[in-house]
């Protein structure tokens, strides 16, 4: 995953402006976030593997990093065979939500791996 490698750099910062629980910063990476985080800013990161919906996390998805609002929905029609297990109970589907609206959210496919890193605390 993009996290794994060595293409990282070192960035001395106040150990003030680290938030309680964070154990990364990630540098934001385009306009998707904005008004709230901007192209070039860190964000600082707290490990987890769950969301609570409308959290904002750091997510690998298809093998591509991203930074948006956690959520959950009902999946469409034509998705709800995929989400729907052998007893006939039909799971919500994994949505990552960008605060700038010019882009459309991301439905989660199963068929893709889709990982949690973490949980965004600043």
């Amino acid at each position: 995953a993009f996290l794994d490698g060595d293409g990282f750099e070192t960035v001395s910062v106040p150990e003030a402006s680290v938030p309680a629980g964070a154990e990364f910063g990630i540098r934001v990476s385009g306009d998707s976030m904005e008004p709230v985080y901007q192209s070039g800013q860190i964000v600082w990161v707290q490990p987890c593997r769950t969301l609570r919906s409308g959290e904002v996390g750091v997510f690998v998805y298809g093998g591509e990093g991203y930074l948006k609002v956690y959520g959950v929905r009902e999946p469409e029609a034509a998705e709800r065979e995929a989400f729907t297990d052998s007893t006939g109970t039909v799971h919500p589907q994994n949505i990552l939500i960008s605060y700038n609206r010019s882009y459309a959210p991301i439905a989660v496919s199963p068929n893709l791996e889709f990982e949690i890193v973490g949980r965004v605390l600043s």
